[in-house]
């Protein structure tokens, strides 16, 4: 069970979206282009409950003179028999609210406006959502109760331990209390006659009752039981054990970050003994992990995802990869459009990604992800080239490029450059420019041919240094002199630099050409990854 399209209107800043994810879904944007929007939206129609007039509040609302509209479609139908008896297939589940011109919430399957479906509880069993927000409530998520994954899964220990009873809770509960008899009779013993045990607490609190319920129609005679077998589950406790010191706590004593593995290794297990009944949504599964921690998570999202859905929002690199492109679904958000995802081009596909896997490899690393993550980008061949830009922003040119989401990416040569421009293509992303060397020819010239006439780039003749007269030498001797060339304020900045400044400087196109008029080049997959 998985969901194969979300369609979403009037929700928050989404004016209208779909998307088509695969079973490893990584929402990816700057911050503020709705990526969490799009989880709290399944949460309404897949999550916790059902989504009634209560829920309905008007900041949900993009437009409040118009309804919000999500609706879910699963790979294959949810089937089960409700409790009259009835076969039920559930291909899609609609969520509709409306604030105007009465406040309603109607919720139907099937496409089916006419019938709101009230199987809940039998659906939810089957097909559930489950939120993991960036706060994490870290301390009530590690305990036991119905709202939390640990709840649930003692809850459905329990069950499970009733069936294999037949069904019949009172034998099980007089089994159980015989196994423990031994340990219960230990704990109950009224060791001293001096100090407060649980015999003494427990006659003394039974004689009270006693004592306060006189004249009482009926006998009042409370029962102390903590040997019940759903209670033993749902007392568990989770503590920590660290080797220096040699000591316990409790995981309310531990730090954030631990209090977080010990979270996503919940949700780990819930994802692995749940597999497809249950679909996650998590929202910066990076926070508080360190670097090794978040690509080991990332690969164990990538198994979990062979048996169950997962939702992600991240601002981090270690958490997606080129060589699965189809798991991205690429955000962006304007006044006109509000949320929407970019358009990516069909050759984008995990199908050719695993035929260039290795050509990948050499390319993309962790800062070359942050293609997938900025507001725009300046390809440069090298770290050279990175270091004047960078240093020409901040010394010269008075540009923030972090508060701008900006992202330098040293490419590697001017193949790499050209090769980065292509996907650049691919994914739909426009707000890029492109700084390479004259003296190396390429074979496939097209791409940077292209970029430069659409005035999204700038060819250096011959090289960086012939450009700006800079001594040669080794690369570290390079990278030395452009900055102290950059951080020279007696320098004079060449004109041909006045391009880079002004895309810097200018807001984002979001995929719209700089010039009217685009140069089309045919993409040849084998010229770039995808």
């Amino acid at each position: 069970m998985r969901i194969s399209q979300i369609e979403i209107y009037n929700f928050r800043s989404i004016k209208e979206l779909v998307i088509n994810p695969v079973n490893l879904c990584a929402l990816v944007g700057p911050n503020s282009t709705g990526k969490t929007n799009i989880l709290r939206a399944i949460d309404l129609v897949l999550g916790e409950g059902w989504t009634t007039k209560a829920k309905v509040a008007r900041e949900l609302f993009n437009d409040t003179s118009k309804p919000i509209i999500i609706e879910i479609t699963f790979s294959s139908p949810i089937t089960f028999t409700n409790k009259k008896g009835f076969n039920v297939s559930i291909s899609s589940v609609k969520l509709e609210m409306t604030l105007e011109p009465e406040l309603s919430a109607k919720t139907s399957i099937n496409g089916d406006d006419t019938k709101p479906f009230y199987d809940n509880d039998q659906f939810k069993k089957l097909c559930h959502f489950i939120l993991i927000p960036s706060e994490r409530q870290l301390g009530s998520e590690l305990r036991v109760s119905q709202w939390t994954m640990l709840g649930k899964l003692m809850k459905l220990v329990y069950e499970n331990y009733i069936s294999k009873y037949g069904g019949d809770e009172k034998n099980l509960k007089t089994t159980f209390a015989d196994k423990i008899k031994p340990a219960k009779d230990f704990l109950e013993d009224d060791f001293t006659d001096n100090e407060v045990t649980y015999k003494k607490f427990s006659d003394t609190f039974k004689k009270y009752c006693k004592e306060n319920s006189a004249g009482l129609a009926n006998d009042f005679d409370p029962v102390l039981d903590i040997y019940n077998l759903n209670w033993f589950y749902k007392t568990l406790q989770i503590h920590v054990k660290e080797k220096f010191p040699d000591k316990h706590f409790d995981s309310d004593e531990v730090g954030a970050g631990m209090q977080n593995l010990l979270l996503i290794s919940i949700f780990q297990t819930y994802s692995e003994l749940m597999g497809g009944k249950v679909i996650f949504g998590i929202e910066e599964p990076e926070i508080y992990l360190y670097p090794q921690a978040q690509r080991a998570l990332y690969k164990n999202f990538i198994k979990l995802s062979e048996n169950t859905q997962i939702f992600y929002t991240t601002h981090n690199p270690n958490f997606v990869d080129a060589v699965r492109p189809e798991d991205l679904i690429l955000l962006r958000k304007d006044e006109e459009q509000g949320t929407f995802a970019l358009d990516k081009d069909t050759v984008f596909s995990t199908e050719n990604a695993e035929k260039q896997k290795y050509r990948i490899y050499t390319h993309f690393n962790p800062e070359r992800n942050e293609i997938f993550f900025a507001r725009k980008v300046l390809f440069v061949e090298g770290d050279s080239d990175k270091i004047l830009f960078s240093a020409l922003c901040e010394k010269r040119w008075g540009i923030n490029i972090d508060e701008r989401g900006v992202s330098v990416i040293s490419c590697g040569g001017k193949g790499g450059v050209s090769y980065f421009v292509g996907v650049c293509k691919l994914i739909g992303f426009g707000d890029y420019f492109a700084v390479w060397d004259k003296d190396q020819d390429l074979d496939k010239p097209e791409l940077l041919n292209a970029t430069n006439t659409d005035g999204k780039g700038l060819e250096l003749d011959p090289n960086l240094e012939g450009f700006l007269g800079l001594a040669q030498g080794d690369d570290v001797d390079k990278v030395k002199n452009a900055h102290e060339w950059a951080s020279d304020e007696t320098k004079t900045i060449p004109t041909e630099f006045e391009s880079v400044k002004n895309f810097l400087e200018h807001e984002e196109t979001i995929g719209t050409p700089v010039t009217s008029e685009v140069t089309e080049v045919v993409i040849n997959p084998d010229d770039i990854p995808f």
